[in-house]
């Protein structure tokens, strides 16, 4: 997967700009020149919407309606060598839905967009992935699922719809209504089978692969990744579950038992890495984390994809620095951010883009 141009229309402080990439591509400005924001609107034409801000009015320009970008991309087939050109739109306005489109199709859902721009983004705020709450963890996990593979979305999309339902009649049953959890109870079951399935399977291979990219940066320690879940593969014996804990669900007016409430916890040496490691370590096992979610994609996709890396590598000395470089997706195009190019070998900036941006303009 590449992306040969990005066109942003009044997209946060880009008024129009129009830029254009190479297989490896540096975007170089001072702190609040808009780097970032570049790297932002390709992730949103990959997943519909924003890792930095929640709700995509805020990334409107100031005082203007709405915003508007367009990326030109080709998907490759590493099995048969060939390539497909596409492009990927989106709009929005304030007070409005999000308009998607793929070349001039408009897609009815958001969800349509998912596995169709192959990309992964660095960003500092990656470290939530250790130290965050579980909502935020099982909401990252589920966005990279997704992206691969479309049926574990829709599995999700009808889990989320039945879990909803479900509280909403525990609620009323909880105050004296009468009602029948039956039908709920059995899309659970199902739904929650297919996604536990698949999040093991997943988590399997972070947790071989981030480890692996973790010593192969040159660190020592042990890493290990632990699903915590309730939720099993079997059908029959959730839907057994959901029907034990149903008295404390009317108690309480809420589902207890299900994916909704999974987690993973990552350990260094047998120790919790949320509560032992220091802020260098987080870092170094999240960009970890994200070299293993690039791995994945790209087995999952039969393309390498999209690597989009925001400052996050620039605390580390040059050596480490390198290896990260060559660990992330081999043959990925590569696009980084950086207030200088002080930090990159000659032989490795004598093969990149750069890209000069200040205010919002391409300098």
């Amino acid at each position: 997967m590449q992306i040969s141009r990005l066109w942003l229309l009044n997209f946060r402080n880009y008024e129009n700009a129009t830029l254009d990439f190479a297989d490896n591509n540096l975007i170089v400005g001072p702190n609040g020149a808009g780097k970032t924001n570049v790297l932002e609107a390709i992730d949103i034409l990959a997943t519909s919407r924003s890792k930095i801000v929640n709700g995509l009015n805020k990334c409107i320009r100031y005082g203007q309606p709405g915003f508007a970008i367009n990326g030109q991309f080709a998907a490759g087939d590493d099995k048969s060598g060939e390539s497909t050109a596409f492009t990927a739109a989106l709009r929005q306005e304030h007070g409005a839905g999000r308009v998607i489109k793929i070349n001039e199709e408009t897609l009815s859902r958001a969800s349509e967009l998912l596995g169709r721009v192959n990309s992964v983004l660095f960003l500092p705020s990656d470290m939530e992935i250790i130290h965050g709450q579980p909502v935020q963890r099982r909401k990252y996990l589920d966005i990279v699922i997704s992206q691969a593979e479309p049926e574990y979305c829709r599995a999700l999309q009808i889990y989320v719809r039945a879990l909803k339902q479900r509280n909403e009649l525990l609620k009323n049953m909880r105050a004296g209504q009468s009602g029948d959890l039956a039908v709920w109870d059995a899309q659970l079951a199902d739904c929650a089978a297919r996604i536990m399935t698949a999040r093991q399977e997943y988590l399997e291979f972070f947790a071989r692969e981030t480890a692996q990219f973790y010593n192969a940066m040159g660190f020592t320690g042990r890493l290990t990744l632990q699903y915590k879940t309730k939720t099993l593969s079997d059908k029959q014996k959730n839907l057994d579950a959901l029907q034990n804990s149903r008295a404390e669900d009317l108690r309480f007016g809420r589902t207890h038992f299900g994916p909704h409430t999974d987690d993973f916890e990552i350990y260094l040496d047998e120790n919790k890495a949320a509560e032992f490691c220091s802020q260098g370590q987080k870092r170094l096992i999240s960009i970890a984390f994200k070299c293993a979610e690039a791995k994945i994609k790209k087995q999952k996709l039969d393309d390498p994809p999209i690597v989009l890396i925001d400052d996050v590598l620039l605390e580390l000395d040059l050596i480490r620095l390198h290896k990260i470089i060559a660990a992330i997706a081999p043959r990925s195009q590569k696009i980084f951010t950086v207030t200088d190019t002080g930090r990159f070998a000659p032989e490795l900036l004598k093969d990149m883009r750069i890209i000069k941006i200040e205010n919002g303009k391409l300098a």
